[in-house]
């Protein structure tokens, strides 16, 4: 995760004199990594603070615009035209130099202004709107008035980024997932303090009582899912700003360098703290508040709150809300509801800081479709002490920029005591883990410069974890990582590795997955890599049960829920999706699925699968998928035998199992129409699939020799008309049976239509008769055909087709 940080932000709280890019490069080599540096100075080059001396009308008649002479501290006052309706003299004014470069009225590119003469006046310059440079967030105006920095102490001539305090940096860091510690500008001050020997500045506050003479607010705090959310702190407080009033500039400034938009002083507050403290806020209206109560509790079937996005939403009863005595108020940790929002009137409010299970709130946010910088953050897992500092410094910025005064007592509903953590260290294994030896005093400083307590002497230390580490460490090893990283991975000496090179193990099994790939490739199929986790539809509509598959605990989303059992409806989707381009093609996949064995780990096996697809209602496809697939077996020597297979995704007519040495080994079928029509497949779809390992242990490891026939075999063509329930498979092995002259059969053609009675099919075979000893006569084999046919008619009604 990703945040923008204001180095002068970090600077309140830990002593630094570093320029930003050398800070930036120090921090990045032992902690988060600074991405990218955002001078904010420069896009204000040339802008000055001005003061109005005199507005005088343009000699022109009906001319609108104004003549101003400001004072930009030279000699000379300067003289601009403006268009500016709230022109005033005295007023203190944004006044852009030539050179400097705006964005016109708000709009389009940015320009640089060069000297100009308007309406027959001479300008260089001009007086600017917020709009023009950036800053309509903060100044928000009407149109053709220009922006009033009266309220700056700055004397004319200042310039504006000092002005204004934005001669600062920020930052764009990485921090890593188990580090919300340092999702915010304290963790950030706390990590520059120890990687830079910097002293920590920050102090933590403390909520001032109820004043004297002032009764406390009735407010009432119960947490029914007291495993979800495991602590919650509300406190009332009454505010007093005018309706419309923008929070002050130095909270408005740094939410603004941090990508958030100010909203109104509370909310501010609430967004501020967050970035500060790494403790997502949110502040309720109190008059809204049905029964001054607050319930944290899941959600009602069917119950739907209006959020502050705008959007109604219905919510699941694994859902958790905040709700008042009557309706929710809020998705825990997500976002807000617009009924008990904060906005110009309220005269109320309450401060709430909680911590949530980050499982929970995960699933909320997906199956609510609502990410949020409070969601993000608690997705990570926050310290529940961490509530108790934000809501102090919550309660602290109120007082000092909202007028508010505490009205109630700090409620406080925890499920748990706290209790600390902590973890045997001994200095001598953190130097073997680290590879250099360092001294346990310097191990010792740089702990404690991290927050953490020690406790011993020796060779055995007891070290306190802080509040804010708690979910991160967890045991001695992440101590030497501490240590190692903040010492410098750049100081660690750089060591040839010693010993013997590693030797490749040679793995039977990778080696048949890639031989597979390339004949699969070779064959002119296009490989597959679909996901190894699949939705519970995929199993429904293919027929099978989503219980016999393993789940996962806690899925990203319903689309990747459950571990794959077959390659098959992996292939349907992909055929779906791509079928628009490609209406006919060949795949095949070599991945892993996963079968369920109870009460131990599932059975990881790897599977080859291919499928041939098409716009054809005939047979076609099953038998070119079934060539494919002997024609690896033949590739591999493994002889197959066919037998009848049914249910499943599978079209009744065509499926057959895959018998290797008597053992099913896997299965070719085209699957049936209706599974395709689940899937949105406008054509058919025939393939096959086999576990590699279980199929390969029937290959012939060692090769035959066959002599090449002396003699030359002699070839026939066979058409049977048969009934068409009558397999082929039938028909092959009497035929093999049949005749010792008989050496081969194959198949290579059969039709329904003219000619053939309904009901029956005709079969075509090349039939190939031979001897080791002679050359056969014609009569030999004219009479080892009779003897066939005569075999399939008996057997199987079968009759020559002329």
């Amino acid at each position: 995760m990703n945040i923008l940080a204001s180095y002068n932000w970090i600077k309140e709280y830990v002593g630094l004199k570093e320029s930003a890019e050398v800070f930036a490069r120090r921090i990045s080599l032992s902690g988060p990594a600074a991405e990218r540096l955002y001078p904010q100075a420069a896009q204000y080059d040339k802008m000055v603070v001005g003061q109005i001396r005199e507005v005088k009308a343009h000699p022109k008649p009906g001319v609108k615009i104004r003549i101003v002479s400001l004072d930009i501290g030279t000699e000379q006052p300067l003289e601009l035209v403006c268009g500016g309706s709230n022109l005033e003299v005295g007023m203190k004014v944004v006044v852009a130099l030539v050179g400097s470069k705006v964005r016109w009225h708000g709009q389009g590119d940015l320009i640089e202004l060069q000297p100009a003469v308007i309406q027959g006046i001479e300008s260089k310059g001009m007086i600017c709107g917020a709009n023009e440079i950036g800053l309509a967030d903060a100044f928000p105006h009407v149109e053709r008035e220009i922006m009033d920095v009266s309220w700056l102490k700055a004397k004319p001539g200042t310039p504006l980024a000092k002005a204004l305090g934005l001669d600062d940096t920020v930052f764009d860091f990485e921090v890593t997932t188990n580090r919300p510690d340092a999702f915010c500008m304290i963790g950030l001050a706390r990590e520059a303090s120890a990687v830079l020997g910097a002293k920590f500045l920050w102090r933590e506050p403390v909520v001032p009582s109820v004043a004297k003479g002032m009764t406390a607010m009735e407010l009432h705090v119960k947490v029914s899912a007291p495993k979800t959310c495991t602590r919650y702190q509300a406190v009332v407080m009454t505010i007093d700003f005018p309706p419309g009033q923008k929070s002050n500039w130095e909270i408005t400034k740094r939410l603004i360098s941090a990508g958030l938009r100010p909203v109104n002083p509370v909310v501010d507050i609430t967004n501020y703290v967050m970035l500060e403290y790494g403790q997502p806020m949110h502040a309720f209206d109190y008059d809204q508040l049905a029964g001054r109560s607050i319930v944290v509790r899941n959600a009602k079937e069917g119950e739907k709150m209006m959020m502050l996005d705008g959007v109604e939403r219905e919510f699941k009863t694994s859902n958790l809300l905040i709700c008042d005595g009557e309706k929710p108020v809020a998705v825990a940790g997500v976002m807000g509801g617009e009924h008990s929002g904060v906005h110009e009137n309220t005269k109320t409010v309450v401060f709430e800081a909680a911590t949530f299970d980050p499982v929970s709130i995960r699933r909320t946010a997906r199956s609510l479709n609502v990410q949020t910088d409070a969601s993000l953050r608690f997705e990570k897992g926050l310290p529940e002490d961490l509530t108790s500092a934000a809501l102090a410094r919550a309660v602290e910025l109120c007082e000092k920029y909202a007028g508010g005064r505490v009205a109630s007592k700090v409620l406080d509903e925890r499920s748990v005591p706290h209790k600390k953590v902590k973890f045997p260290f001994r200095p001598e294994k953190a130097e073997a883990l680290i590879g250099i030896t360092i001294s346990v005093k310097d191990m010792k400083k740089i702990l404690v410069s991290l927050g953490f307590g020690l406790v011993g002497t020796g060779k055995k230390w007891e070290v306190t974890v802080p509040y804010w580490r708690e979910h991160d460490i967890e045991g001695e090893r992440d101590f030497a990582e501490e240590i190692a990283r903040v010492y410098g991975y750049a100081n660690l000496p750089s060591v040839m590795p010693a010993g013997e090179i590693p030797t490749y193990g040679f793995d039977p099994l990778l080696d048949a997955e890639d031989a597979a790939k390339r004949f699969f490739k070779g064959a002119g199929c296009s490989e597959l890599l679909n996901y190894s986790l699949v939705p519970a539809a995929h199993f429904e509509k293919c027929n099978l049960n989503p219980a016999d598959a393993i789940r996962i605990a806690n899925p990203l989303s319903a689309d990747f829920e459950y571990l794959r059992m077959s390659l098959l409806p992996g292939f349907l989707q992909t055929i779906q999706e791509n079928q628009g381009l490609f209406p006919e093609g060949k795949v095949f996949e070599v991945s892993n699925c996963y079968l369920k064995r109870e009460g131990e780990l599932p059975d990881e096996v790897l599977t080859m699968s291919g499928a041939v697809y098409g716009p054809y209602d005939d047979d076609r496809l099953f038998r070119e998928a079934k060539g494919l697939f002997e024609a690896y077996a033949a590739e591999v020597g493994v002889h197959v035998a066919y037998a009848r297979m049914e249910g499943g995704p599978q079209h009744p007519g065509r499926s057959v199992k895959i018998l290797a040495n008597g053992e099913f080994v896997g299965w070719i079928a085209e699957t049936h129409p209706v599974v395709c029509k689940k899937f949105g497949v406008d054509g058919r779809v025939a393939a096959f699939e086999v576990p590699l390992a279980k199929f390969l242990t029937h290959r012939s490891t060692h090769a035959k020799y066959v002599p090449i026939p002396l003699f030359p075999p002699a070839k026939r063509d066979l058409a049977l008309a048969v009934d068409e329930k009558i397999e082929y498979g039938g028909l092959y092995e009497t035929l093999l049976s049949g005749s010792p002259l008989l050496k081969d059969v194959e198949l290579f053609d059969v039709y329904r239509g003219k000619g053939v009675d309904p009901g029956k099919k005709s079969v075509a075979m090349h039939l190939t008769f031979a001897d080791n000893e002679r050359t056969l006569t014609a009569e030999e084999v004219d009479a080892a055909i009779e003897a066939l046919t005569a075999t399939l008619k008996e057997k199987f009604g079968a009759t020559v087709r002329g």
